[in-house]
């Protein structure tokens, strides 16, 4: 019996022994390889070499990250902001503002001479007259690339000031010089002075340099004549927007005023009424003239308003300037105020009647 009871009591105490034993081998394995791999990782970085920087160029290869800051360092010309200047001939007495990306050094501003050329370091001169911007950035990059100054040249022109340009006058909402910029056409060149103004007209004379010769164009409000009015300009011209024609109604009118003339020769005496919401009570018709301003003074034309309002006469058409005056009837006044004073005589005596 004693031995019996002896084995139960030594046979629970092995077991936890050797599980504690098995446990501890195993937290032990565990902390040497964590401990391993992170002085692994720690000495990695050291042993990795970067790759050698190359000298053989100034210029990285493409892409170059720091274009952007390059090209956003040089602003545009000061009083024309934000044109494309990439359409841009450039002409002698332009001043260029050249960057050549990668290599500071060769960056300079330079003024194109009479004839045509700019001065860069290391390639000396190159015809740039006659080229538009992105061709004449072309041209010196070639420049570059040929002597073998730089493997992968890139360079930047942005005019900083025009030795002439189109001279814009009149109604313009920003009268000026201005580059040709865009297809070089009219409305371009209107829409970089920011339109015409309320008060222009729809003529546009335009003088060419060197000629004597005028060029007129009519804008119409016809879109399929106004195509035709998109004409080519050159280098300092100057264009000059007209004001438009006033023409002023005035007297026994509803509402008199000053109109503008916002269509080529279409202004009738029948329309000026119109415009003027018609006659009033008290006018004589038959009497109205135009007062017009000619070089030999003031000069007064009747007008047989009476019979052109009902087709018995024909229309007479009015210029820029012109005073469409419209007399009062006396008749009509006399006539008027007579009646009203049997209206009056005859309610007063209406109402003595009744009270009396």
């Amino acid at each position: 019996m004693d031995l019996i009871s002896t084995r139960p009591s030594l046979h629970p105490n092995a077991r936890p022994s050797k599980t504690l034993v098995l446990s501890l081998q195993i937290c032990l394995s565990v902390s040497f390889v964590f401990i391993f791999s992170m002085r692994f990782s720690a000495q990695t970085p050291n042993n990795v070499q970067p790759p050698p920087a190359s000298t053989t160029s100034s210029y990285p290869s493409p892409p170059f990250p720091e274009a952007p800051q390059k090209t956003a360092a040089v602003a545009p010309s000061v009083g024309v902001p934000g044109i494309d200047q990439s359409q841009h001939i450039i002409l002698p007495g332009d001043v260029l503002d050249i960057s050549v990306f990668g290599a500071p050094d060769l960056s300079q501003k330079a003024t194109v001479d009479s004839g045509g050329n700019i001065y860069m370091p290391l390639i000396n001169y190159v015809h740039v007259a006659g080229l538009r911007v992105q061709d004449a950035q072309v041209a010196v990059e070639q420049a570059y690339f040929k002597i073998g100054a730089l493997k992968f040249p890139h360079v930047g022109i942005v005019i900083s000031s025009y030795s002439t340009g189109v001279v814009l006058l009149g109604e313009i909402s920003k009268p000026g010089i201005y580059p040709i910029v865009g297809s070089g056409r009219l409305f371009d060149i209107l829409a970089e002075a920011g339109g015409t103004t309320a008060n222009s007209g729809q003529i546009v004379t335009i003088s060419h340099k060197g000629s004597s010769e005028l060029q007129t164009v009519f804008i119409s409000n016809d879109p399929t004549r106004l195509v035709a009015a998109n004409v080519p300009i050159q280098q300092a011209d100057t264009i000059i927007v007209s004001k438009a024609g006033v023409i002023y109604v005035v007297g026994e009118v509803l509402a008199p005023n000053g109109f503008l003339m916002d269509e080529k020769g279409q202004y009738t005496v029948m329309k000026a009424v119109a415009m003027a919401h018609g006659l009033a009570k008290f006018s004589k018709a038959s009497k109205a003239r135009i007062v017009r301003r000619t070089p030999e003074g003031e000069q007064e034309i009747p007008i047989p308003l009476d019979k052109i309002l009902v087709a018995q006469s024909p229309d007479i058409p009015m210029q820029s300037n012109d005073i469409l005056f419209v007399p009062s009837s006396k008749v009509k006044i006399v006539a008027a105020k007579t009646a009203e004073i049997a209206v009056a005589l005859a309610t007063g005596l209406a109402y003595y009647g009744v009270y009396r």
